[in-house]
């Protein structure tokens, strides 16, 4: 989302950070009616609540419920949410298949443990996730060799107890969980990662999608707070030379903003507080990645052939989900959710380190030489 500006007018001055949460009547628009206007209400009040409405929705007030629903309104190139295995959107791709179950098996916590020495990190954890880790043994240092390290048990264990402790703690803000436990989780995956010389973790809450143009204007230009970059190695480098100027600006950047501009994106992630539905998160990250695609088409010009399917991330409190959007050219469908794991154990916070690590993996493996074989 945009960054606040003190110039802007006060109907601008929002914190776009802190998504409202939907009324509980409005989390179901098919299922729950719109009331009538009322048969008092005068023809010039309702254009002033119109009115109102138009002006909220320019300051980024539109609720997330209206924002799906504009997203999934659009004639050319909409924006759907689906479930896996949802008849509707048809036979799963199965490149989001493939994606899903490499992560799946993480997420159900088969092959998330590396040490050699495994009785004596699992001597040393709390009874209530000892018993869990036992469970994980058969093939854990095989799988975990091949993606990255795993981190030692004091320190997952201090994101945890932080972790629980704001969750029985009053008046921690969305910003304290950022910082204190779904922030230094992401920094710990990547340091833990193989490819934490050639990966990096940018905050882009105040970022803006650059040019506007790249973002949809009839709902509010939403960004995420977290992006995984590729670091620039030679043949990124390369390309930039060649990259194109982002259009209307005389400016270079790999990304559909100018943070971080030399290193292009490869995860999005978007995170909330333990108060708010994750799925509060799903416009923000819905907008962001639906910029950040038209960005994409355009260094990738008339090139044909498949896209990779790219992988977003919603934490919500302890929980983290992963979701999957395949390539396709009639619109943007965003496959929900595997709940790849959490901060309330030592346990289910390894899953979501292993995943990461694989996700990480798949940045380099996948998404690097895809981008760089694109047109510049």
């Amino acid at each position: 989302m945009e960054a606040k500006s003190s110039s802007d007018p006060p109907s601008l001055q929002v914190d776009l950070d802190q998504t409202p949460r939907p009324s509980k009547r409005l989390r179901d628009l098919d299922s729950v009616p719109q009331p009538p206007l009322s048969p008092t209400k005068s023809a010039s009040s309702a254009a002033a609540s119109e009115a109102s409405e138009v002006e909220s929705h320019q300051s980024g007030r539109l609720s997330p419920v209206k924002q799906l629903q504009l997203l999934e309104d659009f004639e050319e190139q909409p924006v759907v949410f689906c479930n896996f295995g949802d008849d509707e959107e048809g036979e799963e791709p199965e490149d989001v298949t493939a994606m899903r179950r490499a992560t799946q098996q993480f997420a159900d916590g088969i092959g998330i443990l590396g040490y050699h020495d495994i009785n004596a990190v699992v001597s040393t954890l709390p009874p209530i996730d000892r018993m869990r880790f036992q469970y994980s043994w058969a093939n854990d240092l095989e799988q975990r060799c091949v993606l990255g390290s795993m981190p030692s048990t004091a320190q997952i264990l201090e994101i945890v107890e932080t972790a629980r402790k704001y969750d029985y703690g009053s008046g921690v803000s969305e910003d304290e969980w950022n910082s204190e436990v779904q922030h230094p989780l992401l920094k710990l995956a990547r340091n833990t990662s193989k490819h934490r010389q050639t990966l990096d973790i940018h905050n882009v809450k105040t970022a803006r999608i650059e040019p506007p143009s790249l973002a949809r204007s009839t709902v509010p230009g939403r960004v995420v707070d977290y992006v995984v970059t590729l670091n620039p190695n030679p043949a990124t480098k390369q390309a930039w030379r060649h990259l194109r100027l982002l259009p209307g600006a005389p400016i270079k950047s790999w990304n559909h903003t100018t943070r971080a501009r030399h290193n292009p994106i490869a995860i999005n992630i978007e995170t909330k507080g333990p108060m708010k539905s994750w799925t509060d998160g799903k416009p923000q990250i819905a907008i962001w990645t639906d910029a950040w695609l038209k960005r994409l088409a355009l260094i990738r010009g008339n090139t044909s052939g498949q896209w990779p399917d790219l992988p977003l991330l919603i934490v919500q409190g302890h929980d983290w989900h992963l979701l999957i959007v395949p390539k396709n050219d009639q619109k943007m469908t965003i496959w929900e959710q595997i709940d790849m794991g959490s901060t309330r154990s030592c346990f289910d916070a390894m899953k979501v380190v292993t995943v990461l690590h694989w996700l990480m993996d798949w940045a380099e493996r996948v998404w690097r030489p895809w981008l760089l074989s694109l047109p510049k």
